[in-house]
């Protein structure tokens, strides 16, 4: 924030009512002790008398940015900066900055910018723009290159979905040809035995008793 001390020696000069006078010199006198609740009940009341009075405004605007109030402070800013008096590129700068406090970067480079155009030798406003910038792009290239990273990593897991399947076939095929188990290669062989018997004898009756035993038929087949 900038030129808050400027709310001091402006008030006294921004209201013909006696009454808001006082009310921003005191105001003015609780926002430099930072008693920014206080000050911003005397700049409520100034505004009360004087809606439009731009000093009343700002003050309210800077003691709610304090108060982090980021909501109150850019409705006081705009208010401020609207009114295209002497501190509406103040107003402006600071309600960039209650943007960005309040997570807008977008509304908060825009108010910069206003800013800048009303004094293109704001360096602190040049600062804040650039910086917010910075931290955009800097952002961007993160998702960049974690979307990089994402793309690069889906081939590889897909290779090696393709490379475990591949593996798991495989063992299934050499196991099916060079069975571990015994039984397993004494079941295969009777399964392989039981076939050829049906290609050869198809419709063969079982042997009946007394009658010569065909060494190719199974009893009770």
């Amino acid at each position: 924030m900038k030129k808050w001390l400027l709310l001091v020696l402006v008030f006294g000069a921004t209201s013909a009512y006696g009454g808001v006078r006082a009310d921003l010199r005191q105001g003015g006198k609780l926002y430099k002790d930072q008693k920014y609740g206080q000050a911003l009940q005397k700049y409520a009341e100034a505004l009360q008398k004087d809606p439009q009075n731009e000093s009343a405004a700002f003050g309210a605007g800077a003691a709610s940015y304090y108060l982090k109030d980021y909501a109150a402070a850019e409705q006081a800013f705009e208010q401020t900066a609207e009114q295209e008096g002497k501190l509406a590129q103040d107003a402006l700068f600071n309600l960039g900055n209650a943007y960005y406090r309040g997570g807008d970067a977008q509304k908060a480079i825009a108010a910069y910018r206003q800013a800048l155009v009303k004094n293109p030798q704001d360096l602190e406003a040049i600062h804040n723009l650039q910086l917010i910038l910075q931290q955009q792009q800097d952002q961007q290239n993160q998702n960049d290159q974690n979307q990089q990273n994402q793309d690069d990593a889906s081939p590889n897991q897909s290779q090696q979905d393709k490379n475990n399947q591949g593996q798991q076939d495989q063992d299934q095929q050499q196991q099916q040809q060079n069975p571990s188990n015994p039984q397993d290669a004494m079941n295969k062989n009777d399964a392989d035995r039981v076939m050829q018997m049906a290609r050869e004898n198809e419709r063969k009756k079982p042997t009946q008793a007394g009658a010569a035993q065909d060494s190719n038929v199974e009893k009770d087949w």
